[in-house]
């Protein structure tokens, strides 16, 4: 399986990762229905996301050709420095 961890001992970070991830995105989605007032969590949660990808790419075997779908399709709700977000992903309004 490609979604594999590079190392056996590495499969529990990466399904922590991965429980993370879907935890930040349930609480983003929480947070959208009011955007104007939560521009600074949804901010902090995207930059969280930027993370957790570049975490799970660092250790799947073969990075970043080799993550879930989930984690292609997610998109920055605000502008966030570039530096932070992972390759995959380009700030675009």
């Amino acid at each position: 399986m490609k979604l594999r961890p590079k190392f056996d001992n590495q499969l529990p970070i990466l399904e922590q990762i991965d429980k993370l991830f879907s935890s930040k995105i349930q609480d983003r989605k929480m947070l959208l229905k009011d955007k104007l007032q939560n521009i600074e969590k949804i901010r902090k949660i995207d930059i969280a996301l930027a993370y957790y990808i570049k975490k799970r790419a660092k250790i799947t075997k073969g990075g970043f050709n080799f993550i879930p779908e989930k984690m292609w399709k997610w998109q920055p709700i605000y502008k966030i420095d570039s530096r932070l977000l992972p390759k995959i992903k380009q700030y675009t309004l």
